[in-house]
């Protein structure tokens, strides 16, 4: 199956002003907080730490729907990940420099803006089916509810087949992007992504465990920043102080930016 141009009818998935949690390392730190805005990279979906990203969504997909969909339909997407947990030791260990790195706190309502969208991962083969198969049965008994371009709001089962085609698509799309294996759900992680809306003439290259990967620079307003953890091995009031140091030489309002040492107990 290949799948359609993604029609935006899921790009603000919910509305609010959550704090989610970047775990990276002190050099990244200081790349993505900028004088100008907060820059984040945004990595190929192909690409990411977890060998079986897409394989998972795509196999719910064959066993709810019956419906076959090749990973290649989704090499133009690209995704920049956060936790929901802002002080996770696992988070610490892997992610971020084996604690002596930082969990960054963005406003989610934001960074999504500058995305085509986000999503909340769902971890498990029984916990995605079963997200897939109810979400659509609801669109398929018109229950879910859209706001067309020439009005509203319509229930899906009195509008056009077109229009619930997109919206399961759409549903395929989130699927395949959001769901990971059930080893990952201390994550707790929510995906922004990307998909199609961008220049090729923008995408840059890294290279990491042998492979050259894509990616893109995705630029934020910097009132997006809300809180900066430190690792818990490495609490020193002197760190505190010189990303401090930093963020007031790149003129980051203080006010609005909690700024602390993890409360995990681990030495590293």
């Amino acid at each position: 199956m290949r799948l359609g141009k993604r029609k935006k009818y899921y790009q603000k998935m919910e509305n609010n002003s959550q704090i989610v949690y970047h775990y990276t390392d002190l050099n990244a730190l200081i790349s993505i907080l900028g004088k100008n805005c907060i820059t984040l990279r945004a990595t190929n979906c192909l690409y990411l730490n977890d060998s079986n990203e897409i394989i998972e969504g795509i196999e719910s997909i064959k066993r709810v729907e019956n419906t076959n969909i090749s990973d290649s339909a989704f090499r133009s997407y690209y995704l920049t990940s956060f936790s929901q947990q802002p002080d996770c030791l696992s988070m610490w260990g892997m992610y971020a420099a084996n604690g002596s790195g930082c969990a960054i706190g963005f406003d989610l309502d934001i960074i999504s803006r500058s995305f085509d969208g986000f999503i909340r991962c769902t971890y498990g083969k029984e916990d995605i089916d079963n997200e897939l198969r109810n979400f659509l049965n609801l669109l398929r008994n018109g229950v879910c509810t859209f706001f067309p371009a020439n009005g509203g709001p319509a229930t899906f089962k009195k509008n056009s087949g077109k229009d619930l085609e997109g919206m399961i698509t759409n549903q395929y799309i989130a699927t395949c992007l959001g769901s990971k294996n059930e080893n990952y759900r201390f994550e707790d992680e929510i995906r922004c992504f990307i998909g199609n809306h961008y220049n090729k003439n923008e995408v840059h290259f890294k290279v990491k465990n042998g492979m050259v990967i894509p990616f893109l620079n995705i630029e934020i307003p910097k009132d997006a920043l809300k809180s900066i953890v430190i690792g818990p091995t490495n609490k020193s009031e002197l760190t505190i102080q010189s990303i401090t140091h930093m963020l007031l030489i790149n003129e980051y309002d203080l006010h609005h930016i909690n700024l602390r040492a993890s409360k995990v107990p681990y030495r590293g």
